[in-house]
């Protein structure tokens, strides 16, 4: 049963997560032989200022770049 974790910034919609799930579902399925029953996506959405990277909060580094 494979488990795929995907972590996002919050806000993508309903829509776009199903898109994604698809996608990494299919290549499961056909790359790597899965039943496509047994794929699970979990999609775990931070907010931007709960992810730190280098020791700075990520919406303070969209200042920056």
């Amino acid at each position: 049963m494979p488990v795929v974790r995907v972590y996002f910034y919050e806000g993508r919609s309903p829509e776009k997560k199903r898109q994604i799930a698809e996608c990494i579902t299919d290549a499961l399925v056909t790359i790597g032989g899965s039943k496509r029953e047994a794929v699970n996506v979990i999609f775990d959405n931070i907010a931007k200022e709960d992810w730190v990277i280098g020791g700075a909060p990520e919406y303070s580094r969209d200042k920056v770049d």
